[in-house]
């Protein structure tokens, strides 16, 4: 897996619990973070602990979600 994906797309390929591992969260959280509308990447970084950069993407300025 060489891309940028969704934290969606990458459970899709691991189990909750392995991704929670990898992100220093619990199951409970990862599971409502693909509930929620926010927009969490998964990209490869061989510098990273994991092998993976987790990140959140978010609007900035008045215009923002609330």
């Amino acid at each position: 897996m060489g891309k940028e994906m969704t934290l969606k797309e990458f459970v899709a390929q691991r189990s909750q619990a392995e991704v929670a591992l990898m992100m220093g969260v619990t199951q409970g959280a990862v599971s409502q973070m693909l509930k929620s509308q926010r927009d969490i990447r998964v990209r490869p970084d061989p510098d990273s602990e994991t092998g993976f950069r987790f990140y959140e993407v978010r609007p900035i300025g008045k215009n923002q979600a609330a």
